[in-house]
């Protein structure tokens, strides 16, 4: 054995890191090397009672005999298996073995004897009803002890793993460390993606993401309202489009300056725009300014390429703080809470009376019960204070229902 016949497992692992459903072929390819029936992956992170990531190849037809009997299928049975082989480790000698030496592979009956095997509830409960008789597995350890281990398998009408197999599993490790130290991070980059776009669909102006070139790579909900509107502002094949042309131009030419400065690491600077309507409505408004990336600081700039941010208000949607915000943020009843609301939402105050069912004179009262609450003098002061909270920021459900979606590259 070479460890050139690990190439095709190799190959397919790191296919694996990037795509969740390519672990069971690597996992099939892993088993073809060592002339096995199976494989098995799993990762277990501290203080966790269930396994963070389990892939298995091999044994299908046991999985859904032993653990899906009432027809609950595959994937059900693949969770019943990972709860179960959590609950036996603690009495499987194979686990035991790795855990003693962590990275390095081992041959179970090599180390293990069959009398220890077999009487263990592991072997009862799990092995012997799989035909699982001969082990070739490894546990990799980690800094925070996070563990992944990995084996191959052979049945009772197999032979044990030998020294030379064991040294050829060795040849695998360094590229299985590999992969899971790309998988983690990438995942750790996905839930930060996440958590970003979840942020920027709650704010209630529009923020589009554009390359030099005015394609857009990422619309948050607010934007897609916009562009749902057509009215002044449209994407074609993901490029900004304006129904004015003179306007287009000047936009495009503002996004690519934007993107110009963040290449050539010059100090951020906004551009400000109005975008006409067809409808007649009052234009759009549009802020450019780029967004840094990680090229200035990293030198990737092939790999991060910088962007220009765009953002767009909606004139006729007013800025929203929600009354239950205020009155926690300002100590303010509910009564006075959804006069502010009002207020802030650009309502006169005879409107914010006619709206909350009350007397202009009782609103009076209201307002000065707020003013001397928020501390200041007059309708305009007490608008700029909401509006430098981040209340306002707070975007309705049912826009964000109506809207929802992202655009992406």
């Amino acid at each position: 054995m070479t460890a050139v016949k690990l190439l095709p497992a190799i190959h397919k692992l790191f296919d694996a890191v990037t795509d969740v459903e390519k672990w069971a072929p690597f996992l099939e390819e892993l088993a073809a090397c060592f002339n096995a029936n199976g494989a098995h992956i799993v990762r277990v992170r501290p203080q966790e009672k269930a396994l963070a990531f389990s892939a298995l190849y091999g044994y299908d037809d046991v999985l859904l005999r032993r653990y899906a009997a009432d027809g609950a299928g595959q994937e059900i049975a693949l969770v019943r298996f990972a709860d179960h082989f959590v609950q036996l480790m603690p009495s499987d000698p194979r686990v035991a073995l790795v855990q003693r030496y962590p990275g390095r592979p081992a041959s179970c009956r090599l180390a293990i004897s069959e009398d220890a095997l077999h009487g263990s509830e592991a072997y009862k409960q799990m092995l012997d009803p799989a035909d699982v008789e001969y082990s070739l597995v490894v546990n990799l350890v980690e800094d925070d002890g996070s563990s992944t281990m990995a084996g191959v398998f052979r049945g009772k009408a197999g032979t044990h793993f030998t020294e030379a197999d064991v040294e050829l599993f060795g040849e695998l490790i360094p590229f299985l460390k590999q992969a899971i130290r790309i998988s983690e991070h990438l995942a750790r980059v996905d839930v930060q993606k996440n958590r970003a776009l979840e942020a920027l669909d709650s704010i209630p102006f529009g923020v589009l993401l554009a390359t030099s070139g005015a394609r857009v790579v990422q619309a948050n909900a607010t934007a897609h309202g916009v562009i749902e509107l057509q009215d002044g502002l449209s994407l074609r094949q993901q490029v900004i489009r304006l129904h004015d042309q003179g306007e287009e131009a000047l936009l495009h030419d503002a996004i690519l300056r934007a993107v110009a400065r963040a290449v050539h690491g010059r100090s951020q600077a906004c551009e400000a725009l109005a975008i006409s309507r067809p409808s007649g409505k009052q234009p759009l408004s549009a802020v450019v300014t780029t967004l840094w990336g990680n090229h200035l600081k990293f030198g990737l700039s092939r790999l991060d390429e910088p962007l220009a941010t765009v953002f767009l208000s909606i004139p006729e949607r007013s800025p929203e703080a929600p009354a239950e915000l205020l009155q926690r943020l300002f100590g303010l009843t509910g009564a006075q809470a959804r006069l502010c609301e009002r207020l802030v939402s650009g309502s006169t105050l005879e409107e914010a009376a006619r709206d909350l069912q009350i007397s202009v004179e009782t609103a009076r009262v209201h307002l000065k019960r707020i003013f001397e609450n928020m501390g200041v003098h007059k309708q305009s002061e007490l608008v700029a204070k909401v509006l430098a909270t981040p209340v306002w920021m707070a975007r309705p459900a049912s826009h964000g229902d109506a809207i929802a979606g992202r655009a992406s590259s």
